[in-house]
């Protein structure tokens, strides 16, 4: 169902985040780096607006990678091809409609004062799909069995509004 949905979407970005917690930050790089990406390690001393900015506007290609490290490291990557490799944990996905939804998804990856702003729409629809559903079915006991089985479809809804909302979603 979801590839349906992919499909009318239509993104122009696709995220990875990884946490990169077993690994050392220069082989990941070097890596990445030797499969052509442009690689930038993120700078906390500066504003985190404009790094995000920066490295959008000096990296080109759909494929962008957050690279969490211990000890706070962080690198962004990006490429025109998926870059991987087996021993590398299983990324959280996401996808971004345009420009302006991955600088969203970073500010949110990056700084936690962002996280929390930016998951305040999120709840909002969550809790507008949850509100909706829920006052419809209330009178009727048939509508609890049924809202499970359109649990699924509804998921898939609010992912699709979050889309056209706040530019970006899971996959």
């Amino acid at each position: 169902m979801w590839m349906i949905v992919e499909r009318l979407l239509s993104p122009s970005h696709r995220i990875r985040i990884l946490d990169m917690n077993k690994f050392k930050p220069e082989d990941v790089v070097e890596v990445l780096r030797r499969k052509g990406a442009h690689v930038s390690e993120f700078q906390k001393d500066i504003d985190v607006e404009l790094a995000i900015e920066s490295f959008i506007a000096s990296s080109y290609g759909p494929y962008v990678y957050v690279l969490k490290f211990p000890k706070g490291k962080l690198f962004l990557a990006r490429h025109t091809v998926w870059v991987s490799e087996k021993n590398w944990p299983k990324p959280t996905k996401y996808i971004a409609r345009d420009e302006n939804g991955l600088k969203r998804l970073l500010l949110r990856e990056i700084s936690k004062k962002s996280m929390i702003l930016t998951e305040i729409p999120s709840i909002i629809i969550w809790g507008a799909v949850w509100w909706l559903v829920w006052s419809y079915f209330e009178e009727y006991p048939l509508g609890t069995f049924l809202l499970f089985f359109l649990g699924f479809l509804l998921n898939d809804l609010a992912k699709a509004f979050e889309y056209f909302v706040l530019g970006y979603c899971r996959e």
